[in-house]
């Protein structure tokens, strides 16, 4: 294997590894500002500059590819010397303001002047007067730029958003938005945890708080089932601001953490006593669960009982649930995927064998062709985004959308189709017969890539009427070249629910005839909030009246568990622990990062004393909880709690068959979609707008719910708030669902 040599010792590389690419993977110290490993090098800083033997001046080691033989030298006195005047000429339009800078602390750049010893300005100069801009959630102070490009790099290369550019030329170089007026991007944040300055910051913690008076914990994101590494910055138990720990996050994990202090949190146990909730201890809760409970299976037995369980809910608590629900000899627990096109699912079980998903997330990063389909993944799971821009940007992957509308990387597709009318089996159909031009461009990628992968996102599941359709089409491609296949999903432990027997015995539409009918009079909830959109959710919220009992563990009050005869509080995934499964397959793990400041339990407690109560043995937290009943079972890894490092995958087992599918021709008429409001997920996220007013300061910490709604051509809309958009689809309406 090809050598270089770093200060006279061998190192072996790679075809088109950079010199500094080899130092840092054999921990050789270089000093860089402008460089990262995840993005093109710029060369930019000139910190990173290295002796090579045979060139006079020292290279850039970010931008100088290795040469077999070639022999490079890291700190001689003249490297050295290049390095310290190129930081001072950066300090030259540097503002010297650490004292009042946020990025105190851990600015790059204070850091990297101590190592060098300097102290004071070598050249005196008169600093910049550059304009500051206030982007919704991120501030610019251009005077504190340094012009590294990571922020437009990784606004390019990573997010896919290209939201940011640099104008002018020299001194007066400034970054700006690519549109020069507001901010038009994913706000994952990306661009502030990588400046090495003060430049970026998030507007809710400028000014709040100093970065040596934070404490960080890491832990995993809960919005989503991707399962993103994430640090908390705390101080006296109150969470001040959150970064990446170990690769990205998206807007939800970055800016809504303040969910936690919304005015709609139970605090206490609540009973409802003459038409009012009231609030009671726990000990006298559980005892009223216990006399209702047991009053209820001896009118009308144990069938009488349902619960739905959450898929924000923990490894621990689902599976706590279902003990609890086993022991009271209750067998109708639903999930609240059932809710969710539980049509869709059925099918890919019958494809696959397995509801679990095929492949890796890393998989989709290492295709040759991609499939979007019904996918708008910066509303989903925002980190799969992530995965397919690497693999466009930087292993040249084809990119084929099929939607509703024309999503914000447009540009990096090489097809972009939008499904008129949601009839996406029509798309599939044509790629297979089509002589159009544009599907015999796919049949082309398709028949020169080796490995695909598709993602299938809500406006497949809302719109297509033929949903096996999407299943034929993977026969078409062919099981051999079949990389990997996700559908997204905006809660983090969907898997679970699937792997751990909560989906799939008793459903919703059972459980709504159920309640009809009257043959159920208890139901228990936890983490469920069914959004008043239309189906079963509708016709819940519709006959919840109906019930004889009707128990709610939840984190806030809303307008379902308004009418619930006991509400129970739980802890939120900040204040406690637990494991969740990524969507696919991997474990992780959470912690505590804030101790709760009210009268709540978690939900493996919950379950544990109303069990108690009723003779049911269940654990009383995560860790016996997974050890025992987890370990080892459903397909999880043979690991102890203790050993769960997010580096674990569960057994996947697949039985790839065929589809017997015939497209049929659809009617066109207007179709009624719900989504996910831009930035928002789900109806945690809503409970994250959060706006405080102290000493003279307005924080205002999330996203208010964009509840407008836009329509396609050709579509009939009876919506007070329409507005025609042309990168819609024909005869759609997409309508927030938050």
């Amino acid at each position: 294997m090809a050598q270089i040599f770093i200060n006279d010792k061998p190192y072996e590389f790679k075809e088109g590894e950079t010199i500094l690419d080899v130092a840092r993977r054999n921990d050789i110290y270089i000093p860089v500002m402008c460089y990262l490993k995840d993005i093109t090098p710029t060369g930019a800083c000139r910190l990173c500059l290295v002796q090579v033997e045979g060139i006079d001046k020292p290279v850039a080691s970010c931008v100088t590819y290795a040469i077999d033989g070639m022999k490079v030298y890291t700190n001689t006195e003249d490297v050295i010397e290049q390095r310290k005047r190129n930081l001072e000429f950066i300090l030259i339009k540097h503002p010297l303001d650490c004292p009042v800078c946020d990025k105190a602390g851990e600015c790059l750049l204070q850091d990297t002047t101590y190592e060098f010893g300097i102290n004071e300005e070598s050249v005196k100069s008169v600093k910049p007067n550059k304009p500051k801009f206030d982007w919704d959630m991120i501030i610019h102070d251009a005077n504190l730029c340094v012009l590294c490009e990571r922020c437009v790099k990784v606004c390019h290369e990573i997010t896919g958003c290209s939201a940011l550019k640099i104008e002018e030329r020299g001194y007066n170089n400034l970054i700006t938005t690519a549109n020069n007026a507001s901010l038009q991007c994913d706000f994952c944040g990306l661009c502030v945890d990588f400046c090495p300055v003060g430049a970026l910051l998030d507007k809710p913690y400028k000014h709040s708080v100093r970065n040596w008076d934070l404490e960080y914990v890491e832990t995993s994101c809960n919005f989503c089932p991707v399962g993103c590494s994430i640090k908390y910055g705390k101080h006296e138990n109150t969470i001040y601001k959150s970064s990446v720990a170990d690769g990205y996050i998206c807007s939800l994990g970055r800016y809504a953490y303040k969910y936690t202090e919304h005015e709609d949190r139970v605090k206490v146990p609540l009973i409802k006593t003459n038409g009012e909730l009231k609030e009671v201890d726990w000990t006298s809760v559980i005892e009223s669960i216990k006399t209702k409970l047991g009053g209820i299976v001896d009118r009308y037995g144990n069938d009488s009982i349902a619960f739905i369980l959450g898929s924000r809910l923990s490894n621990e608590a689902l599976i706590s649930y279902k003990v609890l629900a086993d022991g009271l000899g209750v067998k109708k627990i639903v999930s609240d995927i059932s809710f969710n096109h539980p049509e869709f699912f059925n099918l890919y079980f019958q494809k696959f064998g397995s509801y679990e998903t095929v492949g890796k997330l890393d998989d989709i990063k290492d295709s040759d062709l991609i499939f979007v389909i019904g996918a708008d993944i910066a509303r989903e799971s925002l980190g799969i985004k992530w995965k397919i821009m690497n693999a466009v940007i930087h292993n040249d992957s084809k990119l084929v959308t099929i939607g509703l509308k024309k999503y914000e990387y447009d540009y990096f597709t090489d097809v972009s189709i939008l499904a008129d009318y949601g009839d996406f089996a029509i798309v599939f159909y044509n790629i297979i017969n089509s002589d159009n031009k544009l599907y015999k461009d796919i049949r082309e990628f398709i028949g020169k890539a080796e490995k695909i992968s598709f993602i299938v996102g809500n406006e497949y599941l809302e719109a297509e009427s033929q949903k096996e359709s999407i299943f034929a089409f993977v026969d078409f491609i062919g099981k051999d070249k079949l990389k990997s296949f996700f559908y997204t999903f905006d809660k983090p432990n969907v898997i679970a629910s699937f792997s751990l027997g909560i989906y799939g015995n008793y459903g919703a539409d059972e459980l709504i005839e159920d309640i009809e009918k009257g043959k159920v009079k208890c139901l228990i909830t936890a983490d469920f909030y069914p959004f008043n959109t239309r189906g079963n959710y509708k016709k819940l919220r519709d006959i919840v009246g109906k019930l004889e009992y009707f128990v709610s563990i939840d984190l806030f009050k809303n307008d379902f568990n308004k009418g619930a005869d006991v509400i129970l509080p739980v802890l939120s995934h900040l204040e406690t622990e637990g494991t969740l499964t990524t969507i696919d397959g991997r474990i992780i793990k959470y912690r505590k990062v804030i101790e709760p400041e009210l009268d709540a339990k978690s939900d493996v407690e919950i379950a544990y004393l109303i069990g108690f109560a009723n003779g049911v043995q269940c654990e009383s937290y995560p860790k016996a909880v997974w050890d025992k009943e987890i370990r080892g079972k459903y397909g999880y890894p043979d690991a102890f709690f203790d050993e769960i490092d997010g580096l674990l995958y569960k057994d996947k087992n697949f039985n790839i068959s065929k589809t017997e599918y015939n497209y049929k021709e659809q009617p066109k008429g207007t179709k009624e979609v719900y989504v996910n409001a831009r930035y928002h997920n789900s109806f945690l996220s809503t409970k994250a707008v959060i706006e405080k007013k102290s000493d003279d300061t307005y924080r205002k910490y999330y996203f208010d719910v964009d509840k407008s709604v836009i329509i396609g051509e050709d579509t009939k809309c009876n919506i007070s708030n329409c507005s025609l958009d042309k990168n819609i689809a024909k005869g759609i309406i997409l309508i927030p669902k938050n």
